[in-house]
């Protein structure tokens, strides 16, 4: 789907790349190859000492990788497993380890990218997520930090990569015409592999649903004392618990609250603050922010409170009049940033957790200062409730979704086809001929000798047994309770052999948390042990999360193709890039006006980010680029979905 050219960044901007990158030269000439400024060109003539034998690429050298995550606004310490088998078996297969894996320590990613530029400090590999990787490869390219990968070139070198991910999607990430990355995590779909089996998609998709702001399992959660206080009907966890042994079936729709408006979901934050409540001496707020961006504030709890959910302040498609729209720029997302301001001063929300990081939030939530908490950015709403258990806590944190309807100007929408989420970019710290070595790393993790592996352990192990029924178990009944069971309380996860695959980075390595390269999200293979057992079980607060596939949760969507601004299709267009690229000078404003002291100083603030944006991005040809490219997708989405 390439479009345009992207044009450079203005005449400042190369400048000042251009003077960064020549001192990084200076200081790093013998140890740091993407601080020389090599010629545009892709690493096709690769052609180190590696052994090839048999036409298998035979890696015979062992290299150490960095990776910045640019989508992580921080990276929160991690405890590793005693023993790491799957890390250990593709180390030696692929002589690939991970040194060091960072995030953007609070930042945005193009202030990151700007100091590691100038400290000469690049990784060897930009991994993205969100769908974002065109936008940011069009951005390393720009300053021809990374390798192109021809199609020759990923045939060789990851031949399952290439065979397995569709042509339009290789199409969709091109920059210029070439491709600088590699797309994983998939969403689990038949537009993706028309091959998959109805018992596969229905064990590792999680059908859109109206409840939450995003149609999925990243949720805003509730302390259960809290809400069995406020809403006496409710059920607490017990009783959550108690209904899901006796269901084993998904039960998302059973958790909608009696919370129907606006106002019934802001008087609900207000009841928390008057009940003035205290863990040990620190108050209990309604809510509190994560830290980074705007998204908890806005994406998350204004969507829910205001009924636009799925409606990012980066950008969406007005459905109505099919144009191409922007958050900042429609009322709605002042109205919710002024109410949040306004809870902000009431102390309704955490005044101190405009300026936390992920570390200090996290404090906080376990501690159970929050009442409702975007869960997801501590971690999985389980492993929040077994943390809680074991620091003695007496609630725990339970869905919170309610029944504020969506606005009429903000329908209920299904993007497609799916695609992706992550992808990875190798960069020019790497030499020429160490490229091929990195994509048969990558290209090992999509082959099923690993997914059997990174599940069950390596053969030679004796971990499990296959019994004649074609099922497996392991050998240790506490190891059948963890991985098989999901009984948390079992062992301790370090123990595990480095199969809880939740909790490890799987090449070992440095803080930081990263689940590896996946085929497809949510863990899903044909090796995940339930899976693979036929046993999947909803015995957990996590699993039950999904709506039945016939609930009214479930229905009413209307199908549009992917809208969002990090959407692959409007990679190329320059103010796009720009905006990625300047996401900080235009954001970070916006996030200023949550301080004002009252609704006066709130309006003048807001008013002044408006004109801050508006120079900062051309957004008004950048919304029309991205009208004239979804217009016709909008088109074809929808006769799709008249055909069925």
């Amino acid at each position: 789907m390439l479009r345009k050219k992207a044009r450079p960044l203005s005449v400042l901007f190369s400048l000042v790349l251009a003077a960064i990158m020549f001192a990084g030269c200076q200081s790093n000439s013998n140890n740091n190859t993407a601080a020389t400024k090599k010629p545009e060109s892709s690493a096709t003539t690769a052609t180190s000492a590696e052994a090839e034998k048999n036409g298998d690429y035979a890696p015979s050298t062992d290299l150490e990788l960095t990776i910045w995550n640019t989508q992580g606004n921080d990276v929160m310490s991690i405890e590793k497993p005693d023993e790491d088998l799957p890390g250990d078996w593709l180390a030696n297969k692929t002589k690939v380890k991970i040194k060091e894996f960072y995030g953007n320590g609070g930042q945005q990613w193009e202030p990151k990218l700007t100091t590691l530029v100038a400290s000469g400090n690049l990784p060897d590999l930009v991994l993205t997520q969100a769908g974002q990787g065109p936008a940011h490869h069009a951005k390393l390219h720009e300053g021809d930090l990374n390798w192109e990968l021809t199609p020759e070139m990923l045939q060789k070198y990851a031949p399952d990569v290439w065979k397995f991910v569709p042509s339009w999607v290789w199409d969709s990430i091109k920059i210029d015409g070439k491709i600088y990355g590699i797309p994983f995590s998939f969403t689990v779909d038949e537009e993706v592999d028309s091959s998959l089996s109805s018992d596969f998609i229905t064990a590792f998709t999680l059908p859109r649903q109206k409840a939450t702001w995003n149609g999925g399992d990243n949720i805003l959660a509730v302390r259960d004392d809290i809400l069995k206080e406020l809403i006496p009907s409710a059920m607490d966890y017990k009783e959550i618990m108690d209904k899901i042994k006796t269901n084993n079936a998904p039960m998302g729709d059973q958790y909608i609250l009696p919370i129907k408006s606006s106002d019934e979901y802001i008087k609900f934050m207000y009841d928390v603050k008057a009940l003035g409540l205290k863990e040990g001496n620190k108050p209990v707020y309604a809510f509190g922010y994560a830290g980074g961006d705007n998204w908890p504030a806005l994406s998350i709890l204004g969507a829910e409170m205001l009924g636009y959910k799925g409606y990012n302040y980066t950008g969406w498609l007005n459905i109505a009049d099919k144009k191409m729209g922007f958050g900042y720029l429609d009322p709605v997302f002042k109205e919710a940033a002024s109410i949040q301001n306004k809870m902000i001063n009431d102390k309704v929300i955490d005044p101190e957790s405009l300026v936390h990081n992920g570390e200090k939030f996290k404090e906080k939530v376990l501690n159970g200062q929050y009442a409702i908490v975007a869960i997801n950015y501590v971690d999985g709403i389980d492993t929040v409730n077994t943390n809680l258990e074991k620091a003695g806590k007496p609630f725990r944190y339970v869905p919170f979704f309610t029944q504020v309807p969506q606005r009429a100007e903000y329908p209920a929408f299904k993007e497609g086809p799916q695609s992706f989420n992550e992808t990875l970019s190798l960069m020019k710290t790497l030499k020429e001929d160490e490229v091929p070595q990195v994509l048969n790393w990558i290209n090992t993790m999509f082959t099923d000798e690993w997914d059997d592996i990174r599940f069950w352990g390596t053969k030679e192990a004796g971990l499990y047994e296959d019994l004649t029924d074609g099922t497996r178990k392991f050998k240790e009944e506490t190891m059948n309770k963890l991985l098989l069971d999901g009984d948390l309380t079992a062992m301790d996860w370090k123990k595990a052999k480095g199969l809880m695959t939740n909790n490890i980075p799987f090449s070992g390595g440095t803080p930081g948390f990263w689940n590896g390269v996946q085929k497809w999200n949510n863990f899903a293979s044909s090796f995940e042990r339930r899976y693979f057992n036929k046993t999947i079980k909803y015995a957990t607060v996590q699993a039950s999360l999904k709506f039945p596939a016939d609930s009214e949760w479930t229905k009413g969507f209307v199908p549009v193709p992917n809208i969002q601004s990090w959407s692959p299709e409007y990679a190329n267009i320059p103010e796009v890039q720009e905006l990625w690229s300047k996401r900080a000078s235009w954001d970070d404003p916006f996030k200023v006006t949550l301080t004002a002291k009252n609704e006066e100083e709130f309006s003048k603030k807001w008013d002044a980010a408006i004109a801050n944006f508006r120079k900062v991005i051309d957004v008004d040809k950048m919304l029309e680029e991205q009208t004239k490219i979804v217009l016709p997708l909008l088109e074809q989405r929808t006769a799709q979905a008249a055909q069925k």
